[in-house]
């Protein structure tokens, strides 16, 4: 095996860096680890090895020892994380075990100032993952997520044995005498990823013997498109968040498109704002056109919010949002303002049916001033909604704002703290 192809091929080049792998003590990661050291040898960088124990078996202190003795041998920095038990959660803990670990990762790699975090990813890693997200979502960026050059959290990750299969891992070991620990729970089948590990991924190899190759292939020509794609889609305008729990696109800037082609469009949206994978299907979401936009809704929102006092100069939260209500201008976001006689408030959602006070005078429909404003039925009640004590109202986020200059009327300022 040699660790230089990936390398060259994809043009790294580490010399004067920092490199952080992350390794188990499993035998996939000190054969990375391995390579590595031995690459180190002919190229001048920093290699740092990182290791999170997940405590979720009684002889998980073995891998530490192991590791210990493998960085003493060969003079190499190990930094050890653990993840405590009162952390684990009852259900999803593969998931969460997953997110704990790259959480310390990161963290190590930018302490460090590393340019690099390597994992030891491998071929039937790969193709594990293509099959176990084809099963739960069919979203072929999730069927692709594993690249050979990636970013977490702002951290380059590289994943340079892809080409390499477990057996290629082993046999790597096994020539160069290195001790590791096999995970007795890889041998259970108590989750999907190992049965599929079992049961399906021999039944492939034995039905083509080139299934190595066309999962790499796969894993390269995907990516290729989904990057042709994400270039098409960020020539669109992207997407506006609105009210912080939904998003809207200008309709006009959407209505050549296929159904699929919106669908995708919205998917790209939620990844780039906030970091959330869905299938084409967009579980869970709701399109919506109104008012010349199209809105992407959840399919559950925050029920109306029953008005409360409201204290001037202190944070009230709303709709998951931090405001403040001030006569004082301050160096926050400043989402809007009114006038009032008046100095104690409330504020909630709107109540229905209210009539809102014009600037000549005149009442006008809440109802119709929303539907000006393009804010569909559903979002109504997440408009932050400021009145006096006697119900009389003052101000609507996105909607409306009294601006009648009465006789020793004061002016009032809505910050966000949370934009």
């Amino acid at each position: 095996m040699q660790i230089e192809t990936f390398f060259e091929q994809q043009k790294i080049a580490v010399a004067g860096k920092t490199l952080v792998v992350a390794t188990s003590g499993g035998p996939d990661s000190i054969a990375l680890l391995d390579l590595l050291r031995n690459y180190r040898k002919h190229h001048d960088f920093e290699l740092v090895v990182a290791h999170f124990d997940h405590q979720l078996r009684p002889d998980s202190g073995d891998e530490v020892r192991l590791l210990e003795a493998y960085c003493q041998q060969y003079n190499l920095p190990l930094i050890n994380g653990k993840w405590p038990v009162s952390l684990h959660p009852k259900v999803g803990i593969e998931a969460a075990a997953r997110q704990a670990r790259y959480d310390f990762l990161t963290k190590v790699a930018k302490k460090v100032g590393a340019s690099y975090l390597l994992t030891a990813h491998h071929n039937d890693d790969l193709l594990e993952n293509i099959l176990l997200k084809l099963l739960r979502s069919g979203n072929p960026e999730e069927m692709n997520s594993l690249q050979m050059v990636g970013e977490m959290q702002g951290v380059k990750i590289l994943r340079p044995l892809l080409s390499y299969t477990k057996d290629h891992l082993l046999a790597y070991d096994h020539q160069a005498g290195l001790s590791y620990i096999e995970d007795q729970t890889n041998a259970e089948d108590d989750t999907l990823r190992n049965r599929l590990r079992h049961h399906v991924v021999p039944i492939l190899k034995q039905e083509q013997a080139d299934l190595t190759e066309n999962t790499l292939r796969f894993n390269q020509q995907m990516e290729l498109l989904t990057s042709l794609a994400q270039r098409q889609m960020a020539q669109i305008a992207p997407a506006e968040r609105f009210l912080q729990t939904a998003y809207r696109a200008p309709v006009s800037a959407l209505d050549k498109m296929t159904s699929l082609e919106r669908n995708y469009y919205w998917q790209q949206q939620l990844w780039r704002q906030q970091h959330l994978r869905l299938g084409t299907a967009l579980k869970g979401y709701l399109l919506k056109d109104y008012q010349g936009y199209e809105y992407l809704l959840p399919g559950k929102l925050p029920p109306a919010s029953t008005p409360k006092l409201l204290e001037l100069e202190q944070a009230i939260r709303f709709r998951g949002q931090d405001f403040i209500v001030s006569e004082k201008r301050l160096s926050l976001m400043k989402v809007g303002e009114f006038c009032s006689t008046e100095a104690k408030f409330k504020f909630g959602s709107l109540p229905r049916g209210t009539k809102l006070l014009l600037k000549d005078g005149h009442h006008a429909k809440a109802k119709k001033m929303f539907a000006q404003n393009a804010i569909p039925l559903e979002l109504r009640h997440l408009c932050l909604t400021i009145m006096t004590l006697d119900g009389t109202v003052v101000f609507v986020e996105q909607v409306y704002q009294n601006q009648q200059i009465a006789e020793n009327a004061r002016k009032y300022y809505i910050y966000s703290k949370s934009l």
